[in-house]
């Protein structure tokens, strides 16, 4: 009995932990030296760079002023503010703000609140320019960041590009400790995936795309980032997500914040999945064969075995005096070592996270108007924080 439940434990184990293991390793392979193979020329289109709030009053100015501190020509910039029915005078603060600044670009409001991807689509419908920039209200960019992100679409095979993040060089718990393990791997298989084809996870912090492919965003889907992706790459584009693209984005310092930034993401990501699971049969590439494969058992599937190979992992340990002491080892040294306690919480977090993301829609309860979490919308005293990459 024990060596069939040991030979199911290790089966279980392989493909619930080893599958990802073996292909974070092959990413890193491929993204240390491969190249995105794609010309990369400077080029000035004019930009629509669309910015959704709600109850943003804290960051709203701070934002603008970052994107005004761009180093992309200003005159061929329209900023356009959606916003959800902000209760803190952010709409105020914007048009005083904007005013002063002499922006060119609106602000366009809701009358009541319905969801960020509405608010996207209202902006898209009034936006004037050949390219679209989405980007969160509370993320700021490196000067360079929206130039570096336009250049990649002088190649036409380009669709969609986004960014990647970097945390503060110091301060904040275990939970931002934990973000940074996280943000590492993360990083690392976005620039891979892009380096070979294409990245199936964006991020809303920066995008940018051409306003003929994306007219409107799905309003039932929360992750219109991942969902402008997907949809670019169904057009045989590629989306990629650039490392000289860079942008800072405030990370939540508690667990119970980290907790419901990562719900919340994390089911919107199972939505924007699901829609485009056709992506896995419809096409003869590496993306659809083996990247988006890949990236929806991680997110999908995989978190589903968590509890299975937990349940086989306590029966093991109960029931084999030997298999306990060397599991119990290997927890030791897990524990010991910083590194490897680090991944090993951030593994079980994550899993526990999507889990939870993945009963929340399978009941049917989508979380399209989320509840804002404050702890990451910073003064522009930490947004002036010393920053390296993650």
């Amino acid at each position: 009995m024990t060596s069939l439940l040991l030979m199911f434990w290790l089966v279980v184990g392989s493909v619930h932990v080893g599958a990802p293991l073996v292909y974070f390793g092959l990413m890193r392979r491929i993204g240390a030296k491969k190249d995105y193979e794609v010309a990369q020329k400077p080029i000035e289109p004019e930009v629509s760079v669309i910015i959704p709030t709600y109850n943003e009053a804290p960051v709203i100015t701070k934002k603008i002023a970052n994107l005004l501190e761009s180093d992309y020509p200003l005159d061929k910039l329209e900023v356009i503010v959606t916003d959800g029915g902000s209760k803190d005078g952010t709409v105020e603060r914007v048009r005083e703000f904007m005013a002063e600044k002499g922006v060119k670009g609106r602000v366009l409001t809701q009358r009541e609140r319905r969801g960020k991807s509405y608010g996207v689509n209202l902006a898209l419908a009034a936006a004037k320019n050949e390219f679209i920039c989405l980007s969160d209200a509370e993320c700021m960019w490196e000067k360079d960041a929206l130039r570096n992100a336009v250049k990649y679409f002088s190649d036409p095979s380009i669709g969609s590009v986004t960014g990647v993040h970097i945390l503060p060089r110091s301060g904040g718990g275990l939970s931002t400790s934990i973000e940074g393990s996280y943000r590492s791997v993360y990083r690392m298989l976005r620039v891979a995936e892009s380096k070979l084809h294409s990245t199936p996870v964006a991020e809303a912090e920066i995008q940018v795309f051409r306003h003929r492919d994306i007219k409107k965003v799905d309003p039932n889907v929360g992750a219109d980032d991942t969902c402008i992706a997907l949809c670019v790459v169904e057009k045989g584009l590629r989306a990629i997500a650039a490392e000289d693209v860079v942008f800072f984005d405030p990370t939540p310092g508690t667990y119970s914040g980290r907790f419901r930034q990562k719900f919340r993401r994390g089911q919107h990501i199972f939505q924007a999945f699901l829609k485009h699971w056709r992506l896995i049969f419809g096409r003869r590439d590496i993306f659809s064969g083996v990247i988006f494969p890949m990236e929806f058992f991680i997110y999908v599937l995989n978190p589903l075995l968590f509890p299975l190979f937990l349940a086989l992992t306590v029966t093991l340990v109960a029931t084999n005096l030997l298999i306990a002491l060397l599991i119990g080892g290997g927890l030791a040294l897990v524990a010991a070592v910083p590194s490897l306690r680090t991944a090993g919480t951030t593994y079980l977090t994550n899993n526990l996270t999507m889990l939870a993301a993945i009963l929340q829609e399978a009941r049917g309860k989508k979380q399209l108007v989320w509840t804002k979490i404050d702890e990451t919308r910073v003064s522009s005293e930490v947004a002036e924080t010393a920053v390296i990459p993650s």
